[in-house]
């Protein structure tokens, strides 16, 4: 069966919070798998993320998930986090490294996100998601050593991966090509970016090493001069996208939304379709 998992933020503010519930209530008529709520770099949002998980929880009801690093945060930190979502019946999570403030002087908590995933375990039986990247981590050494990574994450009992944005779907088939021959059999699931600000998306695809490909520049530069506004551009593209998708046989799909309602309702809403399509067709 078809579906999609939205990603959200704490609000900043009582106005971006009123925002995000605005947000939730519109997408949640899409009866998403899930939902999840990011942590912050270095923890610098644990409480915010525990708030916000908790009240998205009991407003939406839809099926809600903190992310948890353990960058910038001491072991303790981590297990009081944990220990605090199990016992709030959070049992499902998102587990990550976070930016790695540990490079620069401090300890990290855990050698490796694998061994994240093993002390959470061992506290509580979790259900996990951990990061996975079509075109490799950017601190990673080559990508067989990425693949290394994500199957390490699966024999430590992480149930699942949500990769980091792409544009291009041949890279990502490729990648799950190889992480397949690789041994790596958990579900991996496409992680799909609506392009909002596309300055703003190519410095952040520049930190995450996610290649903005030739035609997506050639959309917006065309587009632009066609008259075409910036959420035309990005709305076909992502339709193009989600589709192609769902027709290679994806059921799920995860949409970072940045609390914006508009093109995640439209990549959600030309998924699900385009299987609703597939579906009678077969039929």
């Amino acid at each position: 069966m078809a579906n999609v998992s939205f990603e959200y933020f704490p609000g900043r503010s009582g106005e971006a919070t009123n925002l995000l519930q605005e947000t939730v209530a519109v997408l949640s008529a899409y009866q998403p798998e899930f939902q999840s709520v990011t942590f912050g770099a270095q923890g610098s949002e644990k409480n915010a993320t525990f708030d916000t998980v908790q009240a998205l929880a009991r407003s939406s009801g839809v099926p809600t998930v903190s992310h948890l690093t353990y960058s910038g945060l001491d072991r303790g930190q981590v297990d009081a986090f944990a220990d605090a979502l199990w016992e709030a019946g959070l049992k499902k999570l998102v587990a990550l490294r976070g930016d790695a403030s540990f490079q620069n002087g401090g300890s990290p908590a855990f050698r490796d996100t694998a061994e994240f995933v093993r002390s959470l375990l061992e506290a509580h039986p979790f259900d996990i998601t951990v990061a996975c990247y079509p075109e490799t981590h950017p601190l990673s050494e080559s990508s067989e050593a990425d693949l290394e990574v994500l199957k390490a994450k699966q024999e430590a009992g992480a149930s699942a991966a949500i990769t980091q944005f792409f544009f291009d779907n041949s890279v990502f088939y490729d990648f799950v090509e190889r992480a397949r021959a690789f041994g790596i059999t958990l579900p991996i699931i496409p992680g799909i970016l609506p392009i909002h600000n596309f300055p703003k998306m190519c410095k952040m695809a520049g930190k995450c090493g996610a290649t903005v490909p030739e035609f997506v520049k050639n959309a917006f530069a065309d587009g632009h001069c066609a008259g075409s506004t910036p959420y035309e551009i990005s709305a076909e593209l992502l339709k193009a996208q989600v589709h192609d998708l769902a027709c290679a046989g994806y059921e799920t799909i995860h949409i970072y939304t940045l609390n914006r309602v508009p093109l995640a309702d439209v990549a959600a809403e030309t998924f699900l379709d385009a299987h609703k399509d597939l579906t009678r067709a077969v039929a």
